[in-house]
């Protein structure tokens, strides 16, 4: 059967397996399969596995404002987690609102790739901070936004993975932690740095046995699938600025996803595309002073 394509989200020029992005941050064991072309983000470090960087992601968890249910399940993970590794730090071009609404609406980010023909992954929202994804190949995982601010997102993943790669079925749990922060260039265009933070824990796997099996092959999959899904979003926002309407048909087709949440996308898409014309205007030869300076004025 002939894959369908998008025509609005532009870029799509690869081909080949990647290990699904999306089950970085949904997902447990990182390993369905999905073509997510983008070139490359800004990478601003290397990926590390170091003590003070764990030490320095656990400091970064806001315990005090999570629950003390929350504060438990995490505490149980980041203090024996099977792996832990910070991803490439990398920086996109991205309308903030976009970026967040997408980080917490990763369902979105799933159908728009289910229309492009490119993921066995499939999401379904189960209330306002949680929902169920399964990869299509044998992971299938309950997923919470346990706390999330414009700069601090904190993710608990809980599931199994029953498929060809290993012998028995694998249980365990995992937390993201992920870090943003946002710039506005010369030209004003916004820019958001992005740090993910991976504490993975397996039930009966002992941590030697992980890291000498398990890690090497986990680690530079998530590596590429965080560094090009953050560059995905990036695409998100850029053909939001040029081609509204198009996203607008785009939202449309969401078939996926919850009423309400289709029409928030659809939204944020015209916002972006209204301050991006106006921004062009002002840009613009013979713009006047006082056009430049409400195309600020949002």
């Amino acid at each position: 059967m002939e894959r369908r394509k998008s025509s609005v989200i532009p870029g799509q020029c690869a081909t080949g397996r990647h290990r699904d992005l999306l089950l970085l941050l949904v997902g447990l064991f990182l390993i369905s399969s999905v073509v997510v072309p983008c070139r490359a983000a800004a990478t601003v470090s290397k990926a590390t596995t170091s003590r003070s960087a764990k030490e320095n992601a656990i400091d970064s968890i806001p315990f005090e404002n999570l629950t003390p249910e929350a504060r438990q399940r995490i505490n149980r993970v980041i203090k024996k987690p099977s792996m832990y590794r910070r991803m490439p730090m990398n920086v996109v071009s991205c309308d903030p609102k976009m970026y967040q609404f997408l980080v917490r609406h990763p369902e979105v980010i799933v159908n728009i790739w289910q229309l492009m023909g490119i993921t066995k992954v499939s999401c379904k929202r189960m209330g306002p901070f949680t929902m169920d994804a399964a990869d299509g190949v044998g992971t299938v995982t309950s997923v919470e936004l346990v706390y999330g601010d414009k700069d601090t997102h904190i993710i608990f993943c809980e599931g199994h993975y029953n498929g060809p790669l290993f012998r028995r079925p694998l249980t365990g749990r995992c937390v993201l932690v992920l870090k943003s922060k946002y710039r506005q260039d010369q030209n004003a265009a916004w820019n958001v740095t992005n740090r993910l933070d991976v504490f993975l824990q397996v039930d009966h796997v002992g941590v030697d046995v992980f890291t000498r099996t398990l890690h090497p092959l986990l680690g530079k999959s998530a590596d590429i699938n965080f560094v090009e899904s953050t560059k995905f979003l990036e695409r998100i926002s850029r053909t939001s600025e040029s081609n509204g309407p198009g996203m607008q048909r785009l939202a449309a087709r969401l078939d996926q996803v919850d009423a309400d949440v289709k029409q928030r996308f659809a939204e944020l898409a015209t916002d972006v595309y209204i301050d991006a014309r106006r921004k062009r205007e002002a840009e613009a030869p013979g713009a006047t002073t006082a056009s430049k300076q409400n195309s600020f004025s949002r």
